[in-house]
């Protein structure tokens, strides 16, 4: 991963576009909309002394003069007192005025800190109270609501004129590199050079190692975390790239962060890797933050392009890095490394092919309360709704398992996962939702069971499962809307008589309920199914009671009955949590086969000729 920052920065701090990030100084204003009304309040000093202050319009082509940088810490101050602020917005006279005084109050407090910070001597200490009252008169010259930069010039040259001004910037980044750990003409350890000088802390990113430690959120110390020895060139390199992975191609899910990064396989040829960086950072501003945000392997254009496109293809791996930053700690949850893109193109295929074959029985229908038309939302496979599964929502935020890390291994990598672990995973959400129906409707239910199938096969499909392996080539585009059809369909889930039995068991029970809210206006048999914790036992009492009471609704001839007695008699030794989800997926797919019946049906009828 250091390795990749390197070669970014290396290939990118030639490029005009990305200059700005190989500076130690910043640009407050980076939205193009704020820049153009931008304002700066430029204090001249002469002799220790304030002359006065000047409005003038922001520029780009200034940054290096202004010295600016964003204050680290809430009790934080800039190097030199060059800040940014913005003025309230408020339409009241006084209370701007009230408040207006108490910003320019901390500002110059800020003035004030940084001056005794860095012992700078070019403005007296008596002066600063003196300026607080010259920019309190200026204030009411500037637009309300706008944003502005306050630096100085000191006898008409900005911080930035003075080498010395520079220099404390430098030393300040850099000097946690190499303070009492710096040695002479040793091997550069990123670019394979012998330097003059390297310093021996660099630990961009928080650590400094492809070590398969690093995997699953920790690490060991003796094994992975070193610090590596890199020449002062190699670092400006190393935090230039990696200001581009945070401003350029760090993405959000809920609470994590995350970024793909190329993995150069030729390390030499910088022609294929200028090329492939141009490809992949343009596909990645085609981005759209709002639809990213909550998805993976849904909207992310640069993975879909990786699939697509042959330069994002030749030489090139991929890196993937989950995280969670808070505060001055960067927490990795989970470092994949070397993703092959054939198996980024496998991801999406099998993703495309199983949204069209399962499109039937996720798509939902709603009206719009406003235009009172009818709305289709179509289901999408991605790491949204897998994480329905295994998360917990804590307030307002996510607790991710260590499950959900070890599955998005599993689907870039190629890593096997426990079967029983995932079906108990979906088995409890869908219990949850099943006790809480009044709540959340039956609805939710029914739909957060049919997704779990859905997932269920795509990690059946990726080869995910232990000893269970099927073929692309059995995947056809359409699902079949009746119990036989559908359990012959599915032979690699429903591998034994007993599951066949169970699910044909849930989707009789569905049948009973149907004609019991028919009649009742209530599922009574509801109660017999002990909350969906299903074993061999519960099976067993539920078959009887559910053939009895269909026989009291004058039903001779019920569905799948001799099927179902016949299947029960094979005793495979099956787990309890995968009873449970076949019998729910019965209970639930009924319903999509009466559906499918009725429509058919009605189709048969209009098309019939008129006597």
């Amino acid at each position: 991963m250091v390795q990749t920052l390197y070669t970014i920065g290396k290939i990118l701090a030639q490029h005009e576009e990305y200059e700005k990030y190989f500076e130690l100084w910043e640009n407050p204003f980076n939205k193009e909309a704020i820049a153009e009304n931008a304002k700066v309040i430029v204090v001249n000093l002469k002799d220790g002394r304030v002359r006065d202050i000047q409005i003038e319009a922001f520029s780009k082509q200034k940054i290096k003069k202004y010295l600016f940088r964003s204050i680290r810490g809430a009790n934080g101050t800039n190097l030199v007192p060059t800040f940014y602020f913005q003025l309230s917005g408020k339409a009241d006279v006084e209370k701007w005025q009230k408040e207006q005084e108490n910003n320019l109050r901390k500002l110059t407090k800020k003035i004030r800190q940084s001056l005794k910070n860095y012992e700078h001597d070019f403005l007296e200490e008596g002066e600063v109270d003196r300026l607080q009252e010259l920019l309190l008169e200026k204030a009411e010259d500037l637009n309300k609501g706008d944003s502005h930069l306050l630096t100085m010039r000191i006898d008409g040259n900005y911080f930035g004129d003075f080498e010395i001004y520079r220099n404390l910037f430098e030393e300040e980044a850099y000097s946690k590199y190499y303070d009492k750990s710096s040695a002479t003409n040793k091997v550069c350890a990123v670019s394979y050079q012998t330097e003059l000088e390297v310093w021996g802390k660099v630990d961009t990113l928080g650590f400094t190692t492809n070590d398969i430690a690093f995997s699953r959120n920790g690490f060991s110390d003796k094994q992975s975390y070193k610090m590596l020895p890199v020449s002062p060139e190699a670092v400006k390199l190393l935090e230039g790239g990696k200001k581009i992975v945070d401003n350029e191609l760090t993405r959000s899910f809920y609470n994590l962060k995350y970024f793909i990064l190329p993995h150069f396989i030729q390390r030499n040829n910088e022609e294929v890797i200028e090329e492939t960086l141009e490809a992949f950072l343009n596909n990645c501003k085609s981005d759209s933050l709002q639809t990213t945000a909550s998805s993976i392997i849904n909207n992310e254009q640069v993975l879909y392009a990786i699939t697509q496109e042959e330069e994002l293809q030749n030489a090139v791996y991929y890196d993937i890095l989950f995280f969670q930053q808070q505060q001055a700690q960067f927490l990795i949850k989970l470092h994949l490394t070397d993703i092959i893109p054939s198996r980024i193109a496998k991801v999406f295929w099998i993703k495309e092919q199983l949204e069209k074959r399962y499109r039937q029985i996720t798509k939902t229908t709603y009206i719009d309360k406003k235009t009172k038309e009818a709305i289709v939302r179509e289901f999408y496979i991605n790491f949204k709704v897998i994480k329905d599964f295994f998360s917990k929502k804590v307030k307002n935020d996510y607790v991710f398992q260590p499950q959900f890390f070890k599955i998005v291994e599993a689907v870039f990598q190629g890593t096997k996962l426990n079967e029983q672990q995932i079906l108990q995973a979906f088995m409890e959400k869908i219990k949850k939702d099943f006790k809480n129906q009044q709540e959340l409707s039956e609805w939710e239910f029914q739909r957060q069971t049919k997704v779990s199938f859905v997932l269920y096969q795509y990690f059946l499909h990726l080869g995910l499962f232990k000893n269970k392996t099927i073929m692309e080539e059995k995947m056809e585009n359409t699902n079949p809307l009746n119990a036989e059809d559908f359990i012959m369909q599915h032979s690699d889930f429903f591998d034994s008589d007993y599951k066949k039995g169970v699910f044909l068991l849930g989707c009789l029970s569905s049948y009973l309920m149907g004609k019991q809210f028919v009649k009742l206006n209530s599922k009574p048999f509801m109660n017999q199914l002990n909350s969906l914790r299903i074993d061999k036992k519960i099976i067993m009492q539920i078959f009887p009671k559910l053939i009895n009471k269909l026989r009291e609704y004058d039903a001779p001839e019920l569905p799948y009955e001799q099927k179902i007695a016949k299947y029960l008699v094979d005793n495979q030794n099956i787990p309890n949590t995968e009873i449970s989800y076949v019998f729910t997926l019965g209970l639930v797919m009924q319903k999509e086969f009466v559906g499918a019946y009725l429509k058919a049906k009605k189709e048969r009828e209009s098309s019939e000729p008129v006597a």
